[in-house]
């Protein structure tokens, strides 16, 4: 998520830095974090305690990292609903779903309504076989049951 962040540079107020040394830059404003989108499985296969961890995780991103946008995604074999949060929202999670579990549907949904976030974190088990094609952007997988994915990065919760 680190990696994904930019920084915003105007010219409106220059570096007073380097304005010092006769050098005309433009200031940094700090670093952001565009949007994101959090796609938490609810199947049948992840129960309270799991869902739990994977609210925790999603509090840890948006408190944290601090996305301009959060598109949250409940899953299981379809798309079961959508929340987007911006900043200075109250962030909550409520899962909706419990069925079986397929990745591609959530890619589809995300194309399908014009989500194009800087990076896409998984919150499952990842016990599933129907992953789709790799989307151009980062995916990270966070999981607390396996660890195998076919492209993306995993991380154990």
């Amino acid at each position: 998520m680190q990696r994904q962040k930019n920084d915003t540079r105007s010219w409106a107020k220059p570096n007073r830095r380097m304005a010092a040394m006769g050098m005309y830059l433009p200031s940094i404003s700090g670093e952001v974090l565009g949007e994101v989108a959090v796609a938490i499985d609810c199947s049948g296969s992840v129960g309270e305690k799991e869902l739990n961890e994977f609210a925790a995780e999603f509090r840890a991103i948006w408190e944290d990292m601090c996305p301009v946008k959060a598109h949250v995604i409940y899953f299981d074999s379809t798309v079961c609903h959508y929340d987007k949060f911006e900043r200075g929202d109250d962030a909550t999670i409520a899962p909706h779903g419990g069925g079986g579990t397929a990745f591609s549907p959530v890619f589809r949904y995300m194309t399908e309504h014009n989500i194009n976030p800087v990076a896409t974190v998984f919150l499952t088990d990842l016990y599933c076989d129907d992953f789709g094609p790799a989307p151009d952007h980062p995916v990270l997988w966070v999981t607390n049951g396996t660890d195998k994915a076919p492209w993306g990065e995993v991380v154990r919760m």
